[in-house]
Order: C-alpha cells, then sequence, then structure tokens
C-alpha cells in the first residue's frame, strides 16, 4: 500500500493535472484532483466524471481503439504504467486534448486491484518530442494533422503505412492532390463538415485506388483545420462479410435463408413492386430422414436447391427457409403465365432422388403460390398466404401446387387451432380412444382389438383422425401425441389386466416416421415395461399414410420389436406394390385386407378374384389374416369360403369407448 501512495502523491505533485481513482470494473471510487469540476465547467456528460460513474464509458467515447484494453491490462497489474493523448470535445464544441497516464494500484479494499489515473490538459503543439514520439508514432492507427485548407501538417508512421506513401514527400501536400479520387466522395463531404461546419464525424468508406476500407474519426482544432485517426479495416470487414454470409446464407445448400427471403421481399412491398412467392414443402423428407438418416435427407434437399437454382433465371430468386421448406420469389414477365412455372416447379419431384448408398428416393413437394400485391398488402400475408395454398396442396397426396383463395383463411385457422391444441394438454382437450373388436369368425369370440385415436376439439369438435395425425406429422408432434396414447392405452390396459385378466392382442397404429426413430422406440419398450404390459399382447400396424421405404433403421427398429414377440401388422394391405415388398423387406407377421375389396364382394368379380388370390398369398407365406371394413353377410360368407375367418366392421361392431367396450366385453 505504501508503494500505492507513493503513486498518488507523485501523480499529484505537478500542477493542473486532474486526478481520479477507479476500481477494476472502471468505476471511479474517488475524484482526487479538479476532474469534477473540470467536467461541470466544461458541460461534460455527468456519465463521465461523477463519482460511481464508469470512467470507461469516457475512454469509449473519445478513445481511439485500444486504450480501454490497455487500462485494464493496467489494473490488472500486467503494465507497470500507461501514457497516451486523447481528444475531447467540449460544450463550446472545441477540441481539447488530455495526456493520461495510469498506474495500477490496490483500492481500499486491498481485495481488489484499481487504477489511479491523471488527466492533464495539452496542446498538440506543445508536446515533448519523446512523449510524440511515444505516443503518436505508436498508435496503432493513422494520424495526420491538416489544416483549414487540407494541407498535411504531420502524418504518423502508421499512417504512411496505410497510405502507402512516404510521410517525407506528402507532409506539406494538400489531402486531394495526395488522394484526387477522393474529391466528391463521402470522404470529402464528411471532411468538409469539420473544417466548414466545426463537426466531428465519424464514418467507414472504401477507397478503391488503395483498395482499403477506412475507418476514419475527424475532431476540428480551435486553430482552425482538423486531427484524423483512421485505420485499415479490410480484416474486419472480410470477417464481417464472412458473418453476413453466415447470416444470410443456408450453410447446407448456399441458398439464401429466411433472413435473406425476408429482407428480399420486404424491400419489394416497400417499393410497390409486383412478386409471387411460392412456398416449396418436401412432403416425405421426414420418411426420408427416419428410413435412412439425415445425411440422405441433407443430400436430397441440396440436390433439390441444385434443380431450383438451374431453374430459376434471372427473374427468380431461391432460398430455403427452415428443415423441409424452400421459396422462390419470382417477378413475373408481361404477361407470363405463373401456371407454367408451377408446372416447371412440379417437374423436378417428378424424378427420383439419389441417396449416398445408391439407393434413390421419390420427393413428393406441395408448392403454394401467394402474389403482391393482388393477394397480400404486406410481407407477413404473402408469406402467410402462400404457407396456407401449400397445406392446401398436401391433401392431394402428391406433387403439386395450388393458387391462395380467401377461403382458405378459415382452413388455415382450423389448422393453426389444432397445431395448438397438439401442443396443449391432450386429455383435457378432448383426445381419447376407442377400441374396435376383431372377431374370429369360426367361435364369436373376440380375439383382439384395434385402438383408434379420436379427439372431441373443444371448438371444433369431433375431428378426422386422419385430419389431426397429418397435422401432428407436419408440425412434428406426433411423438408425444403417439406417446400420450400409449400411456392412455397402457394405463387402462394394466386396470383390466388386474380385474379382468386382460388377454387380447391389442393393435396401435404408427406412421413410417415412427418406425423410423430409434428413441421413439427406446421409450415405446420402457412404457411397455413399466405398465408391465406382455409384449406378446402388443401389435404395430403400420399404416399406409406416406411411403414406407426400406432402411437399416426402420428395420433393426421392427426387428427388435419381434425379438420382444411384438407382432408386426401391414394395414389396408393391398392397395399399393409397396405393400408387396414389404413381405419380404420387413418382419411381418399378419396381414389386414383392405376394405376396398372387401367391399366389392358380390359386385366386381375381378375384385373377387384379388381378393382371393391375396387370401392365398397370405397363407402361403404363413401370415395371420384378417378382414376389415366387413359390414355385410355377403362379406362374411365370401371370405370364410376362402379361409379368411378373423374379422374387423361394423357388421360385428363399431368402435367402442372405453366404458362401453369393458360393459359389452369384460363384465
Amino acid at each position: 500500500m505504501e508503494s500505492d501512495k507513493n503513486a498518488i502523491k507523485e501523480m499529484t505533485e505537478n500542477h493542473g493535472e486532474l486526478v481520479l481513482i477507479l476500481d477494476e470494473t472502471g468505476k471511479i471510487i474517488r475524484n482526487i484532483e479538479g476532474w469534477t469540476e473540470f467536467g461541470k465547467e466544461h458541460g461534460l456528460p455527468e456519465k463521465y466524471w461523477k463519482n460511481s460513474v464508469n470512467f470507461f464509458n469516457f475512454i469509449k467515447e473519445f478513445g481511439k481503439g485500444d486504450e480501454l484494453r490497455t487500462l485494464q491490462k493496467v489494473i490488472g497489474k500486467d503494465l507497470k504504467e500507461y501514457l497516451d493523448i486523447i481528444p475531447v470535445i467540449l460544450k463550446d464544441n472545441s477540441l481539447q486534448w488530455f495526456s493520461i497516464k495510469a498506474r495500477p494500484m490496490k483500492t481500499l479494499n486491498e481485495n481488489l486491484n484499481g487504477t489511479v489515473i491523471s488527466l492533464k490538459l495539452v496542446n498538440l503543439h506543445t508536446i515533448q518530442a519523446i512523449t510524440a514520439e511515444s505516443v503518436l508514432e505508436n498508435m496503432d492507427e493513422g494520424f495526420a494533422l491538416l489544416d483549414e485548407n487540407y494541407k498535411i501538417h504531420y502524418l504518423n508512421a502508421y499512417g504512411e503505412e496505410v497510405l502507402k506513401s512516404p510521410r517525407e514527400e506528402n507532409v506539406g501536400m494538400n489531402w486531394w492532390d495526395l488522394f484526387p479520387d477522393a474529391l466528391g466522395s463521402k470522404f470529402h463531404q464528411e471532411f468538409d463538415k469539420v473544417i466548414l461546419k466545426g463537426t466531428s464525424v465519424h464514418f467507414e468508406e472504401y477507397y478503391e485506388p488503395l483498395s482499403t476500407w477506412f475507418r476514419l474519426n475527424a475532431y476540428p482544432l480551435s486553430s482552425g483545420g482538423m486531427a484524423l485517426y483512421f485505420q485499415n479495416i479490410n480484416e474486419r470487414k472480410v470477417t464481417e462479410e464472412k458473418l453476413w454470409e453466415y447470416a444470410y446464407t443456408d450453410f447446407l445448400t448456399g441458398l439464401p435463408n429466411r433472413r435473406a427471403m425476408s429482407e428480399l421481399a420486404k424491400s419489394l412491398v416497400q417499393s410497390k413492386t409486383k412478386f409471387t412467392l411460392f412456398f416449396i414443402n418436401l412432403d416425405n423428407l421426414k420418411v426420408v430422414n427416419a428410413m435412412h438418416n439425415f445425411n440422405s435427407g441433407d443430400k436430397v434437399l441440396a440436390s433439390v436447391a441444385a434443380k431450383l437454382k438451374e431453374l430459376a433465371g434471372p427473374y427468380s430468386k431461391i432460398g430455403r427457409l427452415d428443415g423441409d421448406e424452400f421459396v422462390v420469389i419470382r417477378q413475373p414477365q408481361g404477361k407470363e403465365r405463373l401456371e407454367n412455372f408451377a408446372e416447371n416447379l412440379k417437374e423436378i419431384f417428378m424424378h427420383p432422388f439419389q441417396l449416398e448408398n445408391q439407393q434413390s428416393v421419390n420427393i413428393a413437394a406441395s408448392i403454394g403460390i401467394a402474389c403482391y400485391p393482388y393477394d397480400a398488402q404486406n410481407l407477413g400475408e404473402v408469406l402467410s398466404f402462400a404457407e396456407t395454398a401449400m397445406f392446401e396442396a398436401k391433401k392431394t397426396k402428391e406433387t403439386s401446387y395450388c393458387f391462395f383463395r380467401k377461403a382458405m383463411n378459415s382452413e388455415r385457422e382450423r389448422k393453426i387451432k389444432i397445431e395448438k391444441g397438439l401442443q396443449e394438454d391432450l386429455k383435457e382437450n378432448g383426445y381419447y380412444f376407442t377400441l374396435q373388436p376383431q372377431i374370429d369368425g369360426a367361435t364369436g369370440k373376440v380375439i383382439g382389438v384395434e385402438i383408434l385415436s379420436r379427439w372431441n376439439h373443444p371448438e371444433l369438435g369431433e375431428l378426422s383422425p386422419l385430419e389431426f395425425i397429418q397435422v401432428a406429422e407436419q408440425s412434428s408432434t406426433i411423438v408425444s401425441l403417439t406417446t400420450h396414447l400409449l400411456h392412455e392405452v397402457f394405463t387402462q390396459l394394466k386396470e383390466w389386466q388386474k380385474r379382468y385378466g386382460w388377454n387380447l392382442k391389442t393393435a396401435i397404429n404408427m406412421t413410417p416416421s415412427l418406425l423410423g426413430n430409434p428413441e421413439f422406440f427406446k421409450d415405446f419398450f420402457a412404457l411397455i415395461d413399466r405398465y408391465e404390459i406382455q409384449p406378446e399382447l402388443i401389435e404395430i400396424e403400420i399404416t399406409e399414410q406416406a411411403e414406407l421405404t426400406y432402411s437399416d433403421c426402420t428395420l433393426e427398429n421392427l426387428q427388435l420389436c419381434k425379438s420382444k414377440c411384438i407382432s408386426i401388422a401391414i394395414d389396408d394391405f393391398g392397395t399399393g406394390f409397396s405393400m408387396i415388398a414389404y413381405l419380404t423387406q420387413f418382419p411381418i407377421n399378419k396381414i389386414k385386407l383392405d376394405k376396398f375389396f372387401i367391399q366389392k364382394i358380390g359386385e366386381d368379380k375381378k375384385s373377387e378374384a384379388v381378393l382371393a388370390s391375396l387370401i392365398h398369398l397370405a397363407k402361403s407365406i404363413e401370415c395371420e389374416l384378417l378382414a376389415e371394413g366387413v359390414e355385410r353377410v355377403e362379406e362374411v360368407d365370401f371370405l370364410k369360403e376362402h379361409d379368411c375367418i378373423h374379422f374387423q366392421g361394423y357388421y360385428f361392431d363399431k368402435p367402442l369407448t372405453v366404458a362401453d367396450f369393458e360393459e359389452k366385453y369384460l363384465r
């Protein structure tokens, strides 16, 4: 502490110095000599001189670059002393120079570091040569003194390097003779503000002849002329360009991202420029990710981006929003028909996309189209309306496009309500399940049940399962929805097991995206163990809501199910060629004949022949067989005649609530 007292004494002995003490954060903890009075007298803001304010604010405002970091080194005792000169703009807009000296010390709390600061009013022309050399010549930026006629009176070594001109040649020259290409430029305009109006300026500008970006701070001198600080900021600009690219470019595809496309559309709206927005969603990319891996999905995204860029031309801008969403902003030319461009977009998805493992996959896309200003009056509306039209296009379940119509707004609001409900308490919002019995036609006894999701929405009423399951897939809530269903079903089964010795096979539908999700199956198996459900009583039904393609991940999950004695059934069998392939690719135990063929019994001989062949196929590969959608006695008779005796349908019973099923079949 004695050395600290000596430091303060030495720095306060010289008259005319302003002295203050800072703590390690830069806060003024003591004004020893004159700084408060000087601040009040010359109209400096209180944030620079009042006790308890942060002196670093003063350094940030009037410093030249690295002073703050250097002061912090002094406080941390990494430096013994710091000397510099800084300019300060006073209340009358005059420029006052200070020499600043800082030394480290302990604060009154000896556990904290601090510094004692000495500020002295100086005139640049009276600074000792040694001071000018140690300060001006060792600055990390250029410094020049110009008179009111722009004649150069002084240029430091760094400035000589940055300007690429020997100072012994340019001192005494006119600044504009040295840099003639800057005449009339922003440099000229800003310097005139300093010389003619006495205003300080701070700006950045590029000077082509030197291939250099400059940061410049210029201050008027009370005697006329100006003090100019300047720095080469090329490296920073390169960094900023990279940061801009990162901020505005999608890393995977190289396309402009959501921010970039939003700003483009916003600028077109502000300039009242007509444009059309095509909102493109890849319908089954989530399935590709689930069935294969994310690398495969990424390859598809990159391929789609490349094909869109080929199509773009000079009047379209392509961007990727998020995940599986792209946009095209197109400025139509003349009487161009938008349908033609939409058809070209559609054509991209008419051919399979190659994956890394030599496999190919068909990608469907839904394209929504909205026009500014015909459909929408602002950016938010045009993007929202195009997305609404995209969801309308999804209803076709194949690549298609749809133009926005005002009537779609009500459908969009409906979808938003469903999405919101999926993210809330499902049970409170009316979500429940029913059970439809599966009957042995030989005995008339119940041999199993299919669990069917139902939702009586508090606002929208009873919803179609196809509708809310599709929204769950699109909003990535299908996992949480199915997990909730499993909790509810397993809770009920466990209760029935205790009360009635439940031993019926229970079929639960799973979408293709779930089948390729290892984390979901990990939780699925854990729930079976948690509720002590016999795995052999659980059956997974593979639905046909989306294309199910072979993948190692899906196969592994289904093989795990098989190893745990969980049955695997194909639902709606016979409605697509892909279903035949499932029999060889996946460990299928059971086939459910689609009701399309069942309903044709007695009405269409060809359909009957196909149905008989499907029954024979199932028997020949030793799969269990069940006919669904059975509603007439003629259907039952035909199926029994062809050795299919397990049924599900309204002829036997409708889907029942938990209470009704228990009352009818268990008590």
